[in-house]
C-alpha cells in the first residue's frame, strides 16, 4: 500500500511539473494588437486584459515630478514585469515567464514588437535592429524554469 501511495504522489507531481512548463500565452485580438500600439506599456496592459489585474510594487519615482519610473507588475501564470525607464537615455523591461517556454516569448515580441528594422538571430534569442542604431533590443533567456525577456529601447 505504502508503494501505491509512492507510485501516486510521484505521478501526481510529474504530471503537475508537465503542466506547469506547457503554459500558453492568450492569444491578442487584431483589435486589441492595433489599440496596443497606442500604450506606452503595451506587455503591462495585455497581461491586465488576458490574465488579470496583477500587484504592483513601486520601485522609483522621478525626484522632480514624483513621477514613477520603476516598478514591478506580479500577475497570475508565474508572469513578473519589470519596468525601468528612470533613465532618459532609453526604457527597460524585464518580463519572467515561469512555465512557459522560449516559443511563447517569441510571439510575445512578434505580437508587440515586430518591425522591419529588426531580424532574430538564429537561435532566436535575440532580437534586434539591422544596424546598431537606436532602437530597441531583445534578449531572451532560458533557465530550467522559467524565460527571461529582457528588452531596451533607447538611443
Amino acid at each position: 500500500m505504502k508503494n501505491l501511495y509512492l507510485l501516486f504522489l510521484f505521478t501526481f507531481s510529474l504530471s503537475i511539473s508537465t503542466f506547469a512548463q506547457n503554459l500558453k500565452l492568450p492569444i491578442p485580438t487584431k483589435s486589441f494588437l492595433s489599440e496596443s500600439k497606442k500604450y506606452d506599456n503595451a506587455d503591462v496592459e495585455y497581461f491586465t486584459k488576458y490574465l488579470g489585474k496583477g500587484s504592483r510594487k513601486i520601485l522609483k519615482r522621478f525626484d522632480e515630478s514624483n513621477e514613477i519610473c520603476s516598478s514591478i507588475y506580479t500577475f497570475k501564470n508565474g508572469i513578473v514585469v519589470k519596468n525601468n525607464s528612470c533613465s532618459e537615455a532609453g526604457i527597460e523591461t524585464q518580463i519572467i515567464f515561469k512555465g512557459y517556454d522560449k516559443n511563447e516569448v517569441v510571439k510575445f515580441v512578434e505580437w508587440f514588437f515586430k518591425t522591419k528594422d529588426n531580424q532574430w538571430n538564429k537561435s532566436k534569442t535575440k532580437y534586434e535592429p539591422f544596424e546598431n542604431d537606436a532602437g530597441c533590443y531583445f534578449e531572451i533567456k532560458t533557465t530550467k524554469n522559467q524565460i527571461v525577456l529582457h528588452y531596451y529601447c533607447g538611443c
